[in-house]
């Protein structure tokens, strides 16, 4: 069995695998309303393609983490630490949740408890948020979150043609260093 990074009442965290059920990720990323502002959106993806990327962050030092219901263990989302630096102590965060699990909290509670296990367990200083000045809900979460506007990347992201500018969020570890 795979061991929950952190949990609370309603969900827990745990490192994908390629052992997981990847059927509703496949559907989620290749869903082009719920992709609009990530990366991922230019092509049609394949569950090998999902296991090359899930084998990828198993490999280093990123945390791409499940997000499961506890009721009935569905998977119900993802997000991801990346860039972590041990030396200047930060790192960035992504969130992604299936459309069917919108508007529940449940990614407010993912990043909080994610958030938790940064700076009380990989003692890190600074979560950094990049996000999509249009997408909206990811912007409401982060700064439901505690994270702050630290600055906007103009025109950093293109879709279709056009420029658009990208808010950047940061969260301090404000507790015991």
């Amino acid at each position: 069995m795979v061991k929950n990074i952190i949990e609370d009442n309603n969900i827990y965290l745990r490192k994908l695998n390629l052992d997981d059920d990847l059927s509703k990720y496949l559907s989620w990323v290749n869903d082009k309303e719920m992709t609009v502002y990530m990366e991922l959106r230019h092509k049609e993806h394949s569950i090998d393609d999902l296991k090359r990327y899930i084998g990828s962050h198993l490999e280093s030092n990123n945390y791409l983490c499940g997000i499961f219901k506890k009721s009935d263990d569905s998977h119900i989302g993802n997000v991801l630490l990346s860039r972590i630096d041990e030396d200047n102590k930060h790192c960035d965060i992504g969130i992604f949740i299936g459309r069917e699990y919108w508007g529940y909290g449940f990614g407010s509670t993912a990043v909080n408890l994610l958030c938790e296990y940064v700076f009380d367990t990989l003692k890190l200083n600074k979560i950094i948020a990049g996000v999509v000045k249009e997408n909206v809900g990811s912007k409401k979460l982060f700064e439901k979150c505690g994270f702050v506007l630290e600055g906007i990347g103009k025109e950093e992201f293109k879709i279709n043609d056009k420029f658009l500018d990208v808010l950047w969020f940061g969260k301090i570890n404000t507790g015991d260093r």
